[in-house]
């Protein structure tokens, strides 16, 4: 509860509005498919997600798009660009397929709902790879 208050600027009196108990947090982990429960805070407000299964990390990540601008000269790399659209696109496959509960509020106010998108995209987690030709 203390990474909450932090977070938020809440004392563990003030409840988030749609926070629920960690008896439910507890049964929602029990539930098969579910291997984790995070919870996305935005203004004052907190939903639960439960950790992306590859279908999911898939869909998200057909959803994004580089573009890749090559330099002028040389000594001038060019630069990678990403729509923020594109990032809220992830995050949104993540918040409609992983929903689990909190406030929906979330789900109907707009603020709410892009702040939680673009949050929910950092769930889509890897790990770094390399590539040996043989």
């Amino acid at each position: 509860m203390n990474d909450l208050k932090e977070a938020t600027g809440n004392t563990p009196e003030q409840k988030l509005i749609g926070e629920v108990s960690q008896e439910q947090i507890d049964k929602w982990k029990s539930t098969a498919g579910v291997q984790g429960v995070s919870g996305i805070i935005v203004g004052g407000h907190i939903c639960y997600v439960k950790k992306p299964d590859r279908t999911v990390v898939s869909y998200a990540l057909s959803q994004m798009s580089f573009v890749m601008i090559q330099g002028d000269s040389p000594n001038d790399p060019g630069k990678l660009e990403m729509s923020m659209g594109k990032l809220q696109k992830q995050g949104e496959a993540v918040l409609n397929n992983c929903w689990l509960g909190g406030s929906e509020k979330i789900k109907t106010d707009t603020s709410l709902w892009t702040g939680a998108c673009l949050k929910a995209g950092e769930l889509i987690e890897y790990k770094e790879a390399t590539l040996k030709n043989f």
